[in-house]
């Protein structure tokens, strides 16, 4: 695929404000094994195998599983040396294989039936020969992890090896100091103690979910990707300005996806590649385009830079063109068939993972309340005249003061079931999390009262279709949050989050139902990245709530 023409302006701009990266070095904390346990959520629990200065000498098929006792993205270094059997030195290399574990699945699990349709050679692990002992080894490779696991695959009948002094070298370019202990106590809301400290670390884990993705782009996951993507950055951006109060870094985002699109038209990429050199993703997800209009509004009323705001608002303003044709003449929002979303496609629409999701409401709702972010971009930075777009094919254009009452009101008729109280979609009237959310968020019920009882008919119904990841579960709190449901926020981070916590999680989890807890978008649970960006907004949805 031909990419589109690369602004070279917004490209130098963005290489501008590439950040320094802050080095942490980091020791492990003690050796353990690992034993299968049918009360965790993820089936396996570490056990504690003594100090790391007691691991002794290793031959092979022996190994040793280092706890660094909290999630990282960093590289990693060791000493190692041989233990001669007699006097005759080391007469073979030393072949070592690596497995940097997220979780304990990473160390516990073979790798060898791995059948997900993302490359394998994401896979956490690696294999070296350290020909001359003793050896100090520095791992180059970034990995993002808790553990490592160190197998000797070969030595020689001569010799075993004693590895020593295991070191991480985190790595970001976020503050290593989280803001300031939530006291929960600005609500009013009475809570116990235990309540308290549960939130809290919730909120430390979404913090070390942001930090570890912060690098020098807004990563999706440090363990795979590795790569900035809109929808991320939207969450990411909004979580930092909440809390790291780093602008710069989302400037930086910006620009890039605005430097680089996916034709010579301006339709934006669903992400970009930073490295060797910026370059386009490949893709397009007409939602994530549509959203790079609010992300650039978020940015510019947390930064207050309306340059960068009048700089980039005509790529915003132009995504809607490329999807306004989706419309009919009723305008309902027609959603072409779904594409394999491992390859590339221009008409690929996501909203979440979850493969029985019907999209058609979702993605109307998206619409409207992208529209109005362009609006309100247009009237914050006084760029003069309202945008306008033509819906459908042969219409006339139409300014967004016109077009967005027209789309509620369709949205409304189209989606809005009265008898059920809930928004629903398709043909088949499918009840989701993920149409009745947007639709609240994008204001498109009439009152706070229908916008309530359908949020409440969504999330209860037996039937409805829920979220396979924490994306679509951040704006169904979102949507809580903006109906005025703040205990039922409450109540969904402290679930399903917290349901990450209780599953051994240092930081939030890619994909994650708590009922399903292998489910995977990929096919397999170790493609499944265990440090995902979308998934650090609990910081956001506290701090929203006005817990300080």
């Amino acid at each position: 695929m031909i990419p589109g023409k690369q602004n070279a302006r917004f490209v130098e701009i963005a290489e501008s404000l590439k950040p320094q990266l802050k080095t942490r070095v980091e020791h492990a904390l003690r050796v353990v094994k690992v034993e299968r346990d049918e009360n965790s959520l993820m089936g396996w629990k570490a056990v504690d195998a003594g100090r790391v200065e007691d691991v002794g000498s290793l031959n092979g098929g022996d190994q040793v599983i280092y706890d660094f006792g909290g999630h990282r993205a960093g590289t990693f270094e060791f000493d190692i040396e041989s233990v001669l059997v007699g006097v005759e030195p080391a007469d073979a290399p030393c072949r070592l294989k690596l497995v940097f574990g997220e979780v304990l699945n990473d160390v516990a699990e073979s790798f060898d039936d791995y059948k997900a349709w993302v490359s394998k050679s994401w896979l956490p692990d690696e294999i070296i020969n350290v020909d001359y002992l003793p050896e100090h080894v520095h791992m180059p490779r970034r990995h993002a992890f808790r553990y490592v696991k160190i197998e000797v695959i070969s030595t020689s009948p001569r010799y075993g090896v004693k590895i020593s002094n295991p070191i991480a070298n985190a790595v970001t370019s976020a503050p290593w100091e989280d803001p300031a202990i939530l006291s929960f106590a600005s609500k009013g809301k009475e809570m116990s103690e235990e309540e308290k400290d549960g939130l809290r670390k919730i909120d430390e884990v979404a913090l070390r979910t942001l930090r570890n993705c912060m690098h020098t782009v807004y990563e999706d996951g440090p363990r795979r990707d590795m790569r900035l993507w809109i929808g991320d950055l939207r969450l990411q951006a909004l979580c930092s300005y909440a809390t790291f109060k780093d602008y710069d870094l989302a400037k930086r985002c910006l620009y890039l996806f605005a430097g680089m699109p996916f034709n010579d038209e301006g339709l934006l990429c669903a992400c970009v590649y930073e490295k060797p050199k910026p370059y386009f993703g490949g893709n397009c997800i007409a939602d994530y385009a549509m959203l790079f209009a609010v992300t650039l509004l978020d940015y510019v009323k947390a930064s207050g830079d309306k340059q960068t705001g009048k700089d980039l608002f005509e790529i915003a303003a132009k995504q809607f063109t490329f999807f306004a044709p989706n419309y009919s003449e009723d305008l309902r929002y027609n959603v072409p068939p779904a594409g394999d979303a491992s390859e590339s496609s221009s008409s690929w629409h996501f909203v979440d993972w979850e493969p029985k999701l019907e999209k058609e409401c979702a993605e109307h709702a998206i619409m409207i309340y992208c529209l109005k972010a362009i609006a309100e971009l247009a009237s914050l930075l006084q760029v003069g005249e309202e945008p306008s777009y033509v819906l459908g094919t042969g219409s006339e254009s139409q300014p967004i003061s016109t077009l967005v009452p027209k789309l509620i009101e369709a949205h409304n008729k189209h989606y809005y079931d009265h008898e059920l109280g809930v928004y629903v979609s398709g043909p088949e009237k499918q009840i989701s999390w993920g149409s009745n959310a947007w639709a609240v968020i994008a204001g498109v019920p009439e009152s706070k009262d229908i916008a309530q009882r359908a949020l409440k008919a969504a999330y209860t119904r037996p039937e409805s279709v829920q979220g396979l990841t924490p994306y679509l579960h951040h704006y169904l709190c979102d949507a809580f949050i903006v109906a005025g449901l703040e205990d039922l926020a409450l109540k969904h981070i402290k679930e399903y989050w917290g349901s990450m916590v209780q599953a051994g999680g240092e930081t939030f989890f890619e994909a994650w139902m708590p009922k399903e807890p292998r489910a995977s978008p990929y096919g397999d649970l170790h493609s499944n990245s265990f440090c995902h960006a979308w998934s650090c907004t609990p910081a956001l949805l506290l701090r929203q709530m006005g817990f300080e």
